[in-house]
């Protein structure tokens, strides 16, 4: 090092002047291209070059007179922490109680604290809610702007310190960089290009009228119909005036009409030429103008209407499919955030200031956020973000929309348990779907796993599915002809969630079941829904073949329980192809061979919808590749004589009609009263009076999967999950 030094020290340098400050944009300063220092600047939007110009955000001119107040404001803020410090040390050491607040400010919920037993809740625990006019932002009870809110002398310092950042200007926002990696390919855009991308009134109207037509999805319900029609005629009375976070919206719902008119409805109505060109040019833009009015407005900020728009980026990047995955789970992450930090998983009851309409549409807004946050997570193999400990939203209400709108006082009662709204459908599906999310927290901990908390989840998924009203209870299509789809689809996603978080639950240890019998509840469970999702899914794809029943609807579908069924599809190949192996080596398998003969049907019609979607699914191609290796087993055995297991067959095997979805036949219990683990005879030693601990790395012997699959598809490592 002193070497070094004194090296370093010894070279001359010519003085250097000061860098000429840059101009151009950056693609005009690489090509030598002249600039008119626009962005985008003439010269890249005539090569086609828009999205890349940019200039150095250093350039930005700073004042003298800025940087000095900044620097005061600084050092006064520190002053102000240091003495935050000092007192919070203070009174920890004292151990004294906390003076009771007075009456709050006008835009700050107050969270008082008064002196309680241990271990009771106070109105602190609530964490600290500020409310203004364009923002709204949440931190919890032990944050340090939460804490200045429950000493008296420093009330006005938590609220300027909790809406500290929030006053820059839309302006100011579209100069800085990228904040994360969905905005990088964007350049930013003023509101006057933004409000003139749009096409004319008409065209919005019709657009928007066929989005609401076909809104039967629970994300939806994030957006109030008569609410947003109101801000709707507004923003066409004053677009400069609306908020440029709306505006997102109205993008989102138009790139959705035209992206399902052009992609996924293709051919049952034409368009003409005109909406032709114009739906194109839409699916090919609106996106990017989304992401401009997301960073315009500073989605980070907390704007009203910012998780909305979010969310409705999240749905145009859902419907493309499967591709898309990994970058919905990346965007789910940031929205979660964003909610988070604007309070969305602490009920509005908690904060007076809350208006009854605005505390309700954060309720369902929250349980859809529950719902993508799970689904997101599963589909790339990876924890969700929330945490039911670490939240305390009530689920909506059974309500219309014609219900409440943003002028009520107070909440009307929901409607009746077996009315069926889709209010409804959200809250009895976010009931399954947040067992499930328990269950994958189970399943995926670093920890040892213990059998009797397999139970009790199982338990906790059976009750939640039993709880659902009868209009939502699945039942054979063909005696669904009198239901509109919306409804059918609906009773599919409930039937699916509960089959996924069963399967799920019990796979790793149906694995366990084939060497000791504590586990045999598991086996049964597991390939019961696993056969019962395949049986859903050849019923499914003939009824969205065209011309059927649900031919419009098979994108919604398919699109939101394909890896329900091939995760099915990989359960009975990896168990078929263990009861094959074991039958060589005369041990005896758990199931008969009539239900093994089941399985290798239900396998064979899986292959051929597999087969269909495999030009234009990578899941579908997987799936067909794990048929066939193990089908292919089956038909090269010299000796077809399984050696089946002493007992009967299980009774969700025997078909009660000619339909498929009568093979697996659930009873209504009552809540109190969880149904059993499995329907069929229940091994004594169910649970053992000592919790068995099973190890996340148990590992399995050498199968048949890696000879058949790449380097990349581990089956055996992927069952163990």
């Amino acid at each position: 090092m002193a070497t070094s030094s004194v090296s370093s020290g010894r070279l001359l340098t010519r003085a250097k002047g000061r860098d000429k400050p840059q101009l151009s944009c950056d693609f005009c300063r690489r090509r030598k291209l002249r600039c008119d220092r626009k962005q985008p600047c003439q010269s890249c939007i005539r090569l086609g070059q828009a999205s890349a110009c940019s200039f150095p955000f250093s350039q930005r001119s700073h004042s003298p007179t800025s940087d000095s107040g900044n620097s005061i404001n600084q050092s006064r803020f520190q002053e102000r922490v240091n003495h935050l410090e000092a007192l919070v040390r203070m009174l920890a050491e004292r151990q004294q109680e906390k003076p009771p607040v007075s009456t709050p400010d006008s835009t700050v919920t107050s969270n008082t604290s008064i002196t309680t037993e241990e271990g009771s809740t106070t109105a602190s625990d609530f964490g600290l809610m500020v409310l203004q006019k364009n923002t709204s932002s949440y931190v919890e009870s032990d944050h340090w702007t939460a804490i200045l809110e429950e000493i008296n002398d420093l009330k006005d310092m938590a609220k300027e310190e909790a809406a500290h950042g929030h006053d820059s200007s839309e302006e100011e926002v579209q100069r800085l960089p990228g904040a994360d990696l969905f905005f990088l390919n964007t350049y930013p855009a003023t509101k006057m290009e933004l409000i003139a991308a749009l096409p004319a009134r008409p065209t919005v109207d019709s657009m928007i009228a066929k989005y609401f037509k076909a809104a039967d999805m629970p994300i939806t319900l994030i957006i109030h119909r008569r609410v947003f029609f109101t801000q709707y005629e507004k923003f066409w009375q004053d677009p400069i005036g609306t908020p440029t976070m709306w505006m997102t919206i109205l993008f989102g719902m138009m790139f959705i009409v035209a992206y399902t008119a052009l992609y996924i409805n293709a051919g049952e109505n034409p368009l003409d030429e005109d909406t032709l060109l114009e739906y194109q040019s839409i699916v090919l833009t609106y996106r990017e103008k989304m992401i401009q009015c997301l960073r315009l407005a500073n989605y980070m900020k907390g704007t009203p209407h910012t998780i909305e728009a979010l969310l409705t980026l999240l749905l145009t990047e859902y419907a493309q499919g499967e591709e898309a995955q990994q970058g919905c789970w990346q965007l789910i992450g940031t929205i979660i955030r964003v909610a988070l930090k604007m309070g969305y998983h602490r009920d509005g009851s908690h904060f007076p200031e809350m208006k009854p309409f605005e505390a309700e549409m954060r309720r369902r807004t929250w349980y859809v956020l529950i719902q993508f946050d799970i689904a997101t997570a599963s589909q790339v193999g990876l924890p969700r973000m929330i945490k039911e400990s670490q939240c305390d939203t009530a689920e909506p209400r059974n309500l219309l929309d014609d219900d409440f709108d943003d002028t009520i006082t107070v909440l009307p009662p929901a409607r009746p348990f077996n009315e069926h709204t889709l209010s409804q459908f959200l809250i009895y599906k976010s009931r399954i779907v947040t067992v499930y999310g328990m269950i994958c927290d189970f399943t995926t901990s670093s920890k040892q796993r213990d059998y009797a908390e397999a139970t009790r989840l199982d338990a906790l998924l059976r009750a939640a599915f039993t709880q659902k009203p009868p209009v939502l209870e699945i039942k054979p299509l063909h005696r669904s002809i009198m239901d509109g789809t919306e409804l059918i689809t609906r009773r599919l996603y409930i039937a699916m969630s509960f089959y996924h978080a069963s399967m799920t639950l019990h796979r790793k240890f149906m694995i366990l079941a084939k060497s000791n019998d504590k586990y045999t509840a598991s086996h049964t469970t597991c390939l019961d829904a696993a056969y019962a999702a395949l049986q859903l899914q050849a019923e499914l794809f003939e009824h969205t073949q065209p011309g059927r029943m649900l031919y419009a609807d098979r994108w919604k579908i398919f699109a939101l329980i394909q890896a329900e069924f091939l995760l099915a599809t990989i359960i009975l190949c990896y168990n078929l192809d263990d009861d094959i192996t074991q039958s060589r080596q005369g041990t005896s398998s758990l199931c008969t061979s009539e239900v093994l003969e089941k399985i290798i049907a239900a396998l064979q019609s899986a292959r051929e919808i597999w087969g269909k979607q495999q030009d234009v699914s990578k899941e579908a191609r997987t799936a067909v590749k794990a048929i066939n290796a193990v089908l292919a087993k089956t038909h090269t055995r010299a000796d077809r004589n399984l050696v089946p297991a002493s007992g009967t067959i299980p009774v969700w095997m025997y078909p009660k009609s000619g339909s498929p979805l009568d093979v697996v036949q659930t009873k209504e219990m009552p809540v109190t009263t969880p149904m059993p683990v499995f329907v069929g005879p229940t091994p004594k030693n169910l649970v053992s009076e000592e919790s068995s601990m099973v190890s996340q790395q148990g590992q399995l012997g050498e199968g048949m999967w890696n000879e058949f699959f790449d380097l990349d598809q581990e089956w055996d490592t992927w069952m163990q999950f």
